[in-house]
């Protein structure tokens, strides 16, 4: 509603309530100069808008074209004066609610401040992870260890280097069963293809195994180093703004097989009794932590 302080009215209207309906007073110019302005009252009506009927038919009758005795209105109703209509003004309102409701407003939570220079996050996040890994085929039997892992992660991009160490705790190597456990240890680097809960990464792996039958037996190797490519995929959940719980499938080709052998002097025919295949499958689980943070 805009209201002109600088300009006559022309008509006024007064809204009263009368028991359950509504009643409005009119005051308005006269037609005729010299004539005290008239004064008007609507019968009561039940609604806003029957009352809105009334008022408009009474203004119509005192006010329009019919009611003018000379040709045209008075210059001051023909022609009203322009009214420049400009956006309302807006406050803004801070509701505080009573004392007594206060205690069940939930307060608001406390607002945290980076430590980076104009509050912008870092490109990039610097990961540490460890966990529990299973070898599940390419070791003279199952084994059983863990790895750590460091590296680099970008929205869309991530570089880990890994060292897994894992040891078969059953008693056993090659078809003859010989007694004995076998340990590996694997270093691997990982560039990844960081999706928004997977990791799909190729890996690099550099592993020596180690074999111990004890001291009944003498085992020969030139060495038991290779080295592998392959994949693994990588699906994490984020757990807290820092901590991240990962779970992964480990597929590896190596570029070498590994026989070992015992002695010839301690022993008749055969003397491979195991030869590593070239597929290497782990699995392993591990927490990661934002060094960020």
């Amino acid at each position: 509603m805009v209201v002109r302080t600088d300009v006559s009215p022309v008509v006024r209207i007064e809204v009263q309530r009368v028991g359950k309906g509504f009643e409005a007073e009119i005051w308005g110019p006269d037609p005729a100069e010299g004539v005290e302005p008239w004064h008007g009252r609507t019968d009561p009506q039940g609604t806003c808008r029957e009352l809105a009927y009334d008022v408009a038919a009474l203004v119509e009758a005192r006010l329009g074209a019919r009611a003018w005795s000379s040709e045209a209105p008075p210059p001051h109703l023909a022609a009203p004066p322009e009214i420049e209509v400009k956006p309302p003004e807006l406050h803004t309102f801070a509701f505080r609610p009573p004392e007594s409701l206060a205690a069940l407003v939930p307060r608001a939570p406390a607002s945290v401040t980076s430590s980076t220079p104009n509050g912008e996050e870092p490109p990039f996040e610097v990961e540490a992870a460890a966990g529990p890994a299973v070898s599940l085929y390419g070791l003279p039997g199952v084994a059983v260890g863990g790895s750590g892992l460091l590296g680099v992660r970008w929205p869309f991009f991530a570089a880990f280097a890994e060292v897994r160490g894992l040891i078969t705790p059953a008693s056993g190597i090659g078809d003859r069963d010989l007694p004995g456990r076998t340990v590996a240890w694997t270093g691997s680097v990982l560039p990844c293809l960081a999706l928004k809960h997977v990791d799909a990464c190729g890996v690099v792996s550099f592993s020596q195994l180690q074999f111990d039958l004890g001291p009944a037996y003498d085992v020969t190797a030139s060495d038991a180093f290779s080295v592998g490519f392959g994949g693994r995929i990588d699906g994490r959940i984020r757990l807290s703004e820092r901590f991240r719980l990962h779970g992964y499938v480990d597929v590896n080709m190596q570029l070498r097989s590994i026989a070992v052998a015992l002695d010839p002097s301690q022993t008749t025919g055969e003397t491979t009794f195991w030869r590593s295949p070239v597929l290497r499958i782990a699995i392993g689980v591990n927490v990661s932590a934002n060094l960020m943070e």
